[in-house]
């Protein structure tokens, strides 16, 4: 159903077609809202506002003679998290970071490398296959348009999960008892540990470390640093979990078929361009925050590959368990071995042959 707002953008776009017909170049405004649930310390977020925003506009001008102008709504100001894909459903926001781990359920195909332990550590193949992975799989873009009034416009990426803990531990046995905050979709992966997995967010992440809410956050090194969570914690076990797709830039659809062509195609070409930038970015600041936790006097070590084939071999069969409840919600649930196959297609080597027990 087109809304108000989507019809005074088709009147825009009829008026700005109008105007430019017969040689007249003359370019017409869109205003866009953006936002997210996390500020811009978050890099994903600061490559929306630094790189993805910025190019839209620089490039509407140069190459249509169109204007943007943008409203910037980032750290919950429009949309906390788990708020983002309502906000742009209803049109409160014409575009976000939907961050998928903030909606399980409404996207619950879309966590599908969370389903998938100990995927790629490298953010930059990563970046691709979820890209892969949407294009291959039609369906996910569908529940998106058909569900909940929106346009797939691109994929993020963060870095490599790894356990951040404000104890030292070397044995699996060590985390029985201890509280573990992760996001949610991530839980699953603290089967069999003993540890009491306690959902959480990073917007308050840092608190909760400091008064024992938790001890200690499935986390990966960016956000360590930039959440500043090395102040309240004493090691980083670096368990390879996997670098996953949680960002998720998502527009309005009647936003976007409000605007002119020309505009849509580069605002989607953008959004291959955010998902191929993170990877590398995400990369690189994977690499120096590692090296800058060890500056910083946080003891960080590398599981090796036997507490990663022993932690993978006790959990239950989570990419099977997923597969069946994304079928049963009426969504694409083949997209978990989808992706499986495309990493090991890619070279990557499972601590446990998850394709071979489906």
């Amino acid at each position: 159903m087109i809304t108000m707002r989507g019809i005074l953008r088709l009147v825009a776009v009829a008026i700005a077609a109008a105007m430019m017909s017969g040689g007249a170049a003359q370019a017409a405004t869109f205003k866009l809202k953006i936002g997210a649930g996390h500020p811009p310390v978050g890099l994903w977020v600061a490559t929306i506002k630094d790189v993805f925003v910025p190019r839209i506009t620089d490039r509407v001008a140069k190459e249509t003679g169109h204007k943007i102008e943008w409203t910037e709504a980032y750290g919950g100001t429009v949309c906390k998290l788990g708020e983002c894909l309502e906000a742009v459903e209803s049109g409160l926001l014409d575009l976000a970071d939907v961050h998928v781990p903030t909606e399980p359920a409404k996207l619950l195909a879309h966590n599908f490398m969370f389903f998938v332990p100990f995927g790629t550590s490298d953010p930059r193949l990563a970046a691709k296959t979820v890209w892969d992975v949407y294009e291959s799989t039609p369906a996910l873009k569908k529940v998106l348009e058909e569900r909940y009034n929106q346009v797939f416009i691109g994929p993020g990426i963060v870095g490599n999960y790894g356990l951040v803990t404000n104890f030292k531990w070397t044995n699996v046995s060590e985390l029985r008892g201890r509280k573990i905050a992760a996001i949610g979709p991530n839980m699953p992966w603290l089967q069999g540990t003993g540890a009491v997995g306690v959902q959480s967010t990073l917007n308050e992440a840092y608190t909760s470390m400091q008064t024992g809410v938790y001890d200690g956050w499935v986390m990966l090194a960016d956000p360590i640093l930039s959440f500043k969570l090395n102040e309240v914690s004493k090691q980083f076990v670096d368990m390879d979990f996997g670098a996953i797709a949680t960002p998720l830039i998502t527009m309005n659809k009647d936003a976007f078929n409000g605007l002119p062509p020309e505009v849509r195609k580069i605002i989607l070409e953008e959004g291959k361009h955010y998902n191929e930038v993170m990877g590398r970015v995400t990369y690189e600041k994977q690499v120096a925050s590692v090296a800058r936790m060890k500056e910083l006097g946080l003891e960080v070590r590398q599981a090796d590959a036997g507490m990663k084939e022993a932690w993978a071999k006790q959990l239950a069969n989570i990419p099977k368990q997923r597969f069946e409840e994304i079928n049963k919600a009426r969504m694409p649930g083949e997209v978990v071995y989808v992706y499986v196959k495309a990493l090991k297609a890619a070279g990557h080597k499972f601590p446990r042959d998850w394709e071979a027990e489906r």
